[in-house]
């Protein structure tokens, strides 16, 4: 099963879906520069064969910086996502345009 390109606007139903695969995680959170990199706020759902989903309203047009966080302690780029911007310590942002 191919993952679904991350992330994924939809116009119609004006939300943003972002997926990630990784079956060894027990939470996952998505943060950026639209919560504040808060990341706690925007809890990822489990589905099967190690997919994580969310779907969040759309935003405002705009550049935005964004991350995974995984079992509250490992930052993780969205690696399904090409576009990235070094994050200013070691690793990379990925970014998000709407």
């Amino acid at each position: 099963m191919k993952l679904q390109v991350s992330p994924c606007i939809h116009k119609r139903k004006k939300t943003i879906e972002f997926n990630i695969r990784l079956q060894t995680a027990s939470h996952i959170s998505l943060a950026g520069s639209f919560n504040h990199w808060a990341k706690d706020e925007l809890e990822m759902q489990q589905k099967k064969n190690g997919l994580w989903q969310i779907e969040i309203p759309m935003l405002p047009q705009g550049k935005y910086f964004y991350k995974f966080c995984i079992d509250e302690k490992m930052w993780m780029e969205d690696i399904e996502n090409p576009l990235r911007e070094p994050d200013g310590v070691t690793g990379w942002n990925s970014v998000l345009t709407v």
